[in-house]
């Protein structure tokens, strides 16, 4: 073996035995580092101020508008129809009185004459009649007066027929068949012409000219504009929220409502009111149907267009807080009414309280809860009485931070 190659690889080795040492040395002389105890976070909560101002108290249902008046418009003669007004279309408005409809009169006018001249042939036969009876009167009065007395004349009346009452009696029944007929004809002419019985929509119709109608067929379907109503299925318990009248004529003013519905890809609304409790509670759901009235639906105003029978609409009425409640949010109450409170040392507090409502949205508090009180809305996944908590608003800080000890 070379010597050379042997002092080479003998440099090497003592190379990495000192390298060795060298880092052994390093290693034992490293200071040992403290061990510090670890600084636990606050959570970061967001906090609502609960104030005196309180918003009204809104109850929401939904339900479809129906007008509160709606006929079918339907003759009571028949015959071909010769005039149809051209606002008898669907979608079209009518004034109270117009003339929608007009059937073909010929035969109802022939009917009414007729009708008058046969009045005139039974107060003929009734003049008749009476000329008869009087003349029977007469008769008998002076022929029984020749051979009787006052006494006897008084005490012997004739038979009916020597008066000819029977005979009166029937031309006068005639003459009242007679007029009743008339009236008839002339009702049944007047009725060739159908007139809107108020201002109201065409739903649908029917009919056009030239076609045959009969009696009882219905020819159009008509709806009031004055005013439509909503029902609306409200659970019982919101009942307590909403103003309802009892009665007819009942002095309490129904709560005012929202009606809001969708048009033209844009949302309207209009003002209501509550006017009365459906007939029953609804079998299913065990709600119960309140009927909210809505004047001059059908009157367009400024960009917002008249309502549509049929049209599927949302209903709020809003009513006033009771006196010293409090309304927080829906989710800010916890399981077994009990809230959240973030206490003047920035700790979390239990609190149970008294819910009057809960919503969908919010929650009226009447108990539990008074103005100034920080309400924590955050959720927290766990919950310690008198654990220290950070407000939103406040600087990051650490809990035990001020405390924290090396050991």
């Amino acid at each position: 073996m070379n010597a050379n190659y042997l002092v080479r690889r003998l440099v090497a080795v003592g190379i990495v035995l000192v390298a060795i040492i060298i880092v052994a040395v390093l290693m034992a002389l490293k200071p040992k580092p403290q061990r510090l105890k670890p600084q636990a976070p606050v959570p970061l909560v967001t906090v609502l101020a609960i104030n005196t101002d309180q918003p009204p108290i809104t109850v929401t249902g939904w339900g479809s508008v129906v007008p509160k008046h709606s006929i079918s418009l339907v003759p009571q003669v028949s015959g071909q129809i010769t005039s149809v007004s051209a606002n008898l279309r669907a979608g079209a408005f009518f004034a109270e009185g117009e003339e929608l409809l007009r059937i073909e009169d010929t035969d109802y006018e022939l009917a009414l004459q007729q009708a008058r001249s046969q009045v005139a042939q039974a107060e003929y036969v009734l003049a008749t009649a009476q000329e008869e009876a009087r003349v029977a009167r007469e008769e008998w009065e002076r022929t029984s007066g020749d051979a009787l007395d006052d006494s006897e004349l008084k005490s012997s009346e004739p038979n009916p027929l020597v008066y000819r009452e029977p005979q009166l009696r029937q031309a006068e029944v005639g003459l009242e068949a007679a007029r009743a007929s008339l009236a008839q004809a002339e009702l049944n002419l007047d009725r060739c012409r159908l007139k809107a019985p108020f201002a109201g929509r065409v739903l649908s119709e029917s009919v056009d000219l030239g076609q045959y109608i009969r009696s009882g067929e219905v020819a159009a379907r008509l709806y009031d504009t004055d005013a439509a109503e909503i029902t609306v299925n409200l659970p019982d318990r919101e009942l307590a929220w909403v103003r309802v009248p009892q009665t007819a004529g009942d002095s309490v003013e129904g709560s005012p409502a929202a009606v809001t519905g969708t048009f033209a890809g844009r949302d309207h609304t209009w003002p209501g009111r509550a006017v009365r409790v459906g007939g029953a509670m609804d079998a299913a759901s065990r709600t119960v149907p309140v009927v909210v009235e809505v004047a001059d639906p059908y009157k367009a105003s400024g960009d917002r267009p008249p309502l549509l029978s049929g049209m599927f609409v949302s209903v709020t009425f809003a009513t006033d807080a009771p006196t010293g409640s409090v309304t927080i949010p829906r989710r800010s109450l916890r399981p077994g009414n009990q809230v959240w409170v973030l206490d003047q040392d920035d700790q979390l507090e239990i609190r149970q309280v008294t819910v009057a409502r809960a919503g969908v949205e919010s929650a009226v508090i009447t108990a539990g809860l008074t103005p100034g009180d920080r309400l924590i809305t955050s959720n927290l996944q766990y919950v310690v009485d008198g654990m220290p908590l950070r407000p939103a608003d406040a600087p990051a800080r650490m809990a035990g931070a001020e405390g924290g000890e090396s050991q």
